[in-house]
């Protein structure tokens, strides 16, 4: 094919109609190939497979996208096929992978450039495969089509070596993509629809993997992979649209149709079933004190109209709905008295609004029935005219701002249409902005009140075995749901957005202040009459920063508090401030603008507060500090929720505990100055603390504002900022709890090479966290050493993926992550191997070699200049001004400006780069860990 360059622009939205000759899910349009203008080909071959080349000159110098769909997906699946969809969709680019070595050079380098970009998805009845590739690579271009149109052909047969590393990867992604929790919906979603098949346990999940040989994999392949289910979109700037389509019908043209299974649809099946009302039990659990119920509760969408106008319409209604009916759960003011949360499932796995429900088991009644009335007071009330416009302009103003002329906007277009089966016959946008003109309140109320009076008509309930919820009647659950209890919702008792009330302001005297001077970075530093210092940074058009800190943390505490003052903040965040709980300073800063979150924090040598505001919410700003520093809340109820908080936080945190407690545990082997804690170490710390003694702590870590600096940027004005500094910091309180001072002297790193294995919770016993590690000192100053650890880390990041590519390792992640920690003066760039059990030895050798390898052989100037346009610098030069403060009176340490940086990275050479890792990645300075699993539950 000849080089691909551009072509004239045409209109669009006469593509779109242009283009539903060609495809619709219900016709499959004409027999030859359509000239239109000249920025489109479409047709349909004699095999039944269609097509669709577009292009236009605003998307020169860009990447041309080769999206092929195949009408075959997770709902296909028959008994004993679990995830073979998925499966299969890995395979076509493991075999253009493996057959590279024939022309290996333009593979290797076609993926440490990105010129190769493959991707795939797997969906419920549709599989895109995703191919990207320069317009002048040829070579690249063929063979993409040399393998869609083996795909669909019936001719691919990867060798067994790809089929055993796949395995291993399928099962990688599997752990990745948190396998438990995607069992436990998926055996719900099982019994709710027939588009689902049978979920597999966690435990049982490598086994399922290992029997995916070839025979199994091509009984679904053969099946399902035909031309005339198949659509090839080719999108970008393409020069002669003829080549391109007669290069389609020599690779595709002669593909035999053949047969194929049909689908009973999915979506409607469902819609058509009677209610349900499936109660399950949990799996394996942790044997802790508490134990949690799940709850799935889904509204039904009507079946609808044939018509595609019209379903469009009906479709676009339930996302209006979707989104109101969010908006008003989120509403429901909370108290401490129930511990549940409350989800909105909008994956589109099901036709149906889902609302999912988390709460302690035997509390389930009082979870429901809160919800329950919130809609009800919905369907009774309607939606308000400001919810409603709120969403409608934001609809419409997502409509104007799509730039039709943008590659990736297209292919989106193409995407979802494809993805949705609908037809491309219709100019969406303009029928969308028709259909919201035309809506009203009224119209949107009626259908709301409609969709919510009959449901839920489905209900999932997952609890532990023996749980009094699993022996309710259907009934018995339902009438839940139907008791309103309209007194149960309140309305927010905060009627004005304002942290301290006038009455506690007017005891809050200004107090002296004096100006000390302009510091270093062109700071002003003023002291107030309690002690406490504060240094101003304004910015013009900035939002507000404040950082306050002191040189006070765990570490200056005896051995029993020492965990414990790591538990301070989230008690401090859970149970509020002043005379505001926790849920109710958090509707308070929304409405005021401001960001919610845990303003205090605690390290091993530090204790501090970090805040943000917009530039309007000064002096709520230095309110909110006040408040976090001298009147936390106290209170038993608040107290168990924080308890009951923690708990949840354990049992599911937002990080991989594996993960995490690796860090943690590599870091205490390395003597690191502020390792953390361990999940496991956490949660028997908040079991075993009274709020007497939290608040000791809190008192001694905190109250001293004396030994306070507090760091302000932002837009603000000096006249504006001292009376309220005077105000709100130079009243905070003094508490008369000590702690006696004790500097840490950092460690001396242990001498390397060391390997350590940790047995893990949280890992299956077929799961590895292999962690390899090159850590070496390097002193603050030193900046031009941090910016050698970052081109290292960037090198090695180029070639990591031939473990995957070339190899054939069978890994599923992996990347390079370098970081200076300036407190321990350590320079550390790791390589984070997710594996199986049994390999880590293979892939240890796999890295060495690597790593030798660059150390005889210098990274190519191409590469290399790549990597330096491309370099993340903000960690070196700082990423704001408190930022840079912060460095400057911690250890008295200016950062380097961005010009000096950029002026040293354009010095380093190839070879200079090749003697860093000579001189750095050495065994002296390897550290290996790993995490292993068990199945042992905790104590």
């Amino acid at each position: 094919m000849q080089a691909i360059k551009l072509l004239k622009r045409m209109n669009f939205y006469n593509l779109l109609w242009i283009c539903f000759l060609v495809y619709s899910p219900f016709a499959y349009g004409q027999t030859k190939a359509d000239a239109v203008e000249t920025g489109i080909r479409s047709g349909t071959l004699d095999n039944g497979m269609r097509y669709i080349i577009h292009s236009k000159e605003a998307w020169e110098g860009q990447r041309v996208s080769m999206n092929l769909y195949v009408q075959a997906g997770s709902a296909m699946e028959q008994e004993g096929q679990t995830d073979m969809a998925h499966f299969m969709e890995h395979l076509p680019y493991a075999v253009l992978r493996d057959e590279g070595e024939e022309n290996y050079e333009i593979v290797r380098d076609a993926i440490r450039v990105k010129d190769l970009h493959l991707q795939a998805a797997t969906y419920k009845k549709v599989t895109p495969y995703y191919y990207k590739f320069n317009p002048e690579s040829t070579s690249l271009y063929k063979k993409g089509l040399n393998l869609f149109s083996r795909l669909i052909g019936g001719n691919l047969e990867p060798v067994p070596a790809i089929i055993k590393s796949e395995q291993e990867t399928f099962y990688q992604e599997y752990i990745y993509r948190n396998g438990s929790e995607r069992y436990t919906k998926k055996r719900l979603l099982n019994i709710l629809s027939k588009a689902f098949s049978r979920a597999i346990r966690p435990k049982n999940y490598y086994e399922h993997i290992k029997g995916f040989d070839w025979d199994a994999v091509s009984t679904f392949y053969r099946n399902w992979y035909h031309p005339q289910r198949a659509i090839l979109v080719m999108v970008g700037p393409i020069t002669d649209l003829d080549h391109a389509a007669q290069d389609i019908e020599a690779y595709f043209g002669k593909l035999k149709a053949t047969p194929a299974q049909k689908l009973v649809y999915p979506k409607m099946e469902y819609l058509q079933r009677p209610n349900q009302f499936i109660q399950l039990e949990h799996g394996d659990i942790d044997e802790q004190e508490l134990s949690e119920t799940k709850i799935d509760l889904y509204w039904r969408n009507q079946i609808p109209p044939k018509a595609e106008p019209k379903a469009l319409q009906y479709k676009w209604m339930y996302e209006m709905l979707y989104e109101l009916i969010g908006d008003h759960l989120r509403q429901i003011p909370t108290t401490y008295d129930l511990n549940y949360t409350l989800g909105i499932d909008k994956s589109g796995d099901l036709p149906a609004l889902g609302l999912k429900l988390k709460t302690f088991t035997g509390r389930e009644r009082d979870a429901v029935e809160e919800v329950a009335a919130a809609l009800n007071q919905l369907k009774k009330q309607g939606v308000d005219e400001a919810a409603y416009q709120k969403y409608r302009q934001r609809e419409l103003k997502a409509i104007d701002r799509r730039d039709t002329n943008t590659l990736g906007s297209v292919l989106s277009i193409y995407d979802q249409r494809m993805l949705a089966e609908e037809s491309l016959e219709f100019d969406q946008f303009a029928l969308k902005k028709h259909w919201l003109a035309e809506l009203t309140p009224a119209k949107v109320n009626t259908a709301l009140k409609d969709f919510l009076k009959a449901g839920p008509q489905d209900i999932g309930i997952l609890a532990p075995k023996g749980a009094a919820v699993l022996n309710l009647s259907e009934a018995e659950f339902r009438s839940w749901l139907q008791q309103s209890e309209a007194d149960r919702i309140k309305a927010n008792q905060v009627q004005e957005p304002k942290l301290i009330p006038d009455s506690l302001i007017a005891r809050l005297p200004r107090v002296a202040s004096q100006d000390l001077g302009t510091d270093a970075l062109g700071g002003q530093l003023i002291q107030l009459a309690n002690g406490a210092r504060v240094v101003l940074y304004p910015q013009e058009g900035a939002p507000l920063k404040l950082h306050g800190f002191r040189t006070v943390g765990a570490s200056n505490l005896n051995k029993e508090d020492f965990v414990k003052a790591h538990l301070v903040p989230k008690w401090v965040h859970n149970s509020g401030a002043g005379s505001y709980t926790h849920f109710e300073m958090q509707r308070m800063l929304t409405d005021l603008g401001m960001i919610y979150g845990r303003a205090l924090y605690v390290n091993q040598g530090e204790s501090g507060i970090k805040l943000q505001a917009p530039a309007e919410r000064l002096e709520a700003l230095l309110q909110l500090a006040h408040l976090y520093l001298s009147a936390t809340r106290e209170g038993p109820a608040a107290f168990a929720y924080w308890k009951e908080d923690e708990y949840l936080f354990y049992k599911s945190p937002p990080y991989g505990r594996e993960e995490h407690d690796l860090t943690v545990m590599s870091k205490k082997v390395l003597n690191e100055v502020n390792p953390g804690l361990t999940a496991e170490e956490r949660y028997k710390a908040v079991q075993q603390s009274i709020m007497t003694e939290l608040k000791e702590i809190y008192q001694s870590l905190f109250q001293h504002p004396q030994e306070f600096l507090f760091l302000l940027s932002g837009d603000f004005k000096e006249a504006e900022v001292i009376p309220l500094l005077e105000a709100y910091l130079g009243n905070l309180p003094i508490s008369e709890n000590q702690v006696k001072r004790e500097e840490k002297v950092v460690s001396s790193l242990p001498k390397g090479p060391l390997e350590k294995v940790y047995t893990i919770p949280g890992i299956l016993p077929s799961d590895l966290k292999l962690k390899i590690q090159y850590t070496y000192p390097i002193v603050r100053e030193d900046w031009q050493s941090q910016v050698d650890l970052k081109l290292m880390s960037q090198v090695i990041a180029t070639r990591l993926k031939e473990l995957r590519n070339v190899k054939k390792r069978g890994l599923y992640l992996m990347g390079t992550v370098s970081f200076v920690d300036l407190k321990s003066q350590r320079g550390n760039l790791v390589i984070v191997l997710p594996t199986l059990k049994g390999m880590e030895d293979v892939l240890i050798s796999d890295v060495e070699e690597l790593i030798t390898w660059f150390q005889e052989h210098p990274v190519s100037e191409q590469e290399l200049n790549s990597i330096k346009s491309n370099l993340y610098t903000s960690s070196i030069i700082g990423n704001s001004v408190s930022d840079k403060a912060y460095r400057y009176y911690k250890w008295e340490l200016e950062t380097p400006k961005p010009e000096d940086v950029k002026g040293y990275i354009n010095t380093i050479t190839a070879q200079d780069v090749q003697l860093m890792l000579q001189q750095k990645l050495v065994r002296a300075h390897r550290y290996i860990f790993m995490g292993q699993g068990t199945v042992t539950p905790l104590e």
